[in-house]
């Protein structure tokens, strides 16, 4: 394997460096129990994860491995919540001002352009899933089936804010993705960016994580690689916030006492989880941030 390539949020740095690696077949079986079939990405043996030096974000290699519309199109009928109100979309409201102007890209079934019409926020969306557009368009949604690289040719600097909740970790050219963004913005517009927080416990005892590998994920977010954007591009980064822990602990939970290392900490974990649950609890979401994390940008 190649062991040298380019990053794809800074194309001209090869400063990149080989993560891990990942048995393709295993891949595979895991999102056959779910009900996918994702044979079709998949032509070599592994999948390979790198970093890039200059900014800390981690891609998967091939890209040719990433899911395509039609993969999406089968994730979201087989999930029922794929396509849900999220903590990061109630943060994001919180942000906006009543008048403003609003672009999701990623829009999806439009749950989040629903939640600005009571702020009387202009809201128009993007997204790829011709049946999600569909639905948008019969409910009165202002979404249209195209690429923001497309969309910004006309659409340069009209935006107040522009948006997308987990979205970018899908994406491969995330270079040319986050500057057709920043260009549909006004200047002193914000940037809002919100994905999963690559933290330690998911990738330490959860590798195999299906949903967090390809063809579902195409690269890896968290705090270092999510603040070199102002290094990249023209941003400044305003706030970063953590989705509590106590909204998913069960599963962070799970994921920790499966451990098969049975290191200290894990030790430790199990027995506090036996004898003194609710405290376990409180000391863990202190100590830990949660699963997805929000950027707030302004454009300089």
């Amino acid at each position: 394997m190649k062991a040298l390539m380019y990053s794809p949020l800074v194309p001209d740095s090869n400063k990149t460096k080989l993560i891990e690696t990942f048995s393709a077949q295993m891949i595979i079986s895991n999102y056959k129990e779910l009900g996918l079939h994702v044979d079709r990405f998949f032509d070599g043996e592994s999948i390979y994860l790198f970093e890039c030096l200059k900014t800390g974000y981690r891609f998967y290699y091939p890209f040719k491995a990433i899911g395509d519309a039609e993969f999406y199109k089968d994730l979201s009928l087989s999930r029922d919540n794929y396509y849900s109100e999220r903590w990061e979309h109630r943060e994001a409201l919180n942000i906006l001002d009543r008048g403003d102007t609003v672009l999701e890209i990623g829009s999806g079934f439009g749950v989040f352009l629903k939640m600005l019409k009571p702020k009387n926020i202009i809201g128009s969306g993007l997204e790829l899933n011709p049946h999600a557009v569909q639905k948008c368009v019969e409910e009165g949604l202002d979404v249209k089936q195209k690429l923001i690289q497309d969309f910004v040719l006309d659409t340069k600097g009209q935006f107040d804010n522009v948006c997308y909740f987990q979205v970018l970790e899908h994406i491969t050219d995330v270079y040319g993705f986050i500057e057709a963004s920043i260009k549909a913005l006004k200047v002193g517009g914000k940037l809002i960016i919100g994905v999963p927080n690559n933290n330690p416990y998911l990738f330490r005892y959860d590798k195999y994580h299906t949903l967090n590998l390809p063809p579902h994920h195409a690269g890896l977010w968290n705090r270092k690689s999510l603040t070199s954007l102002e290094n990249v591009f023209p941003l400044k980064l305003e706030s970063m916030l953590f989705e509590p822990l106590n909204l998913t602990y069960d599963y962070f939970l799970k994921v920790q006492l499966k451990d098969l290392n049975n290191n200290i900490e894990t030790l430790c974990i199990k027995a506090l989880n036996k004898l003194f649950p609710k405290f376990l609890k409180r000391l863990l979401c202190k100590l830990y941030k949660g699963r997805n994390v929000l950027v707030i940008f302004t454009k300089t």
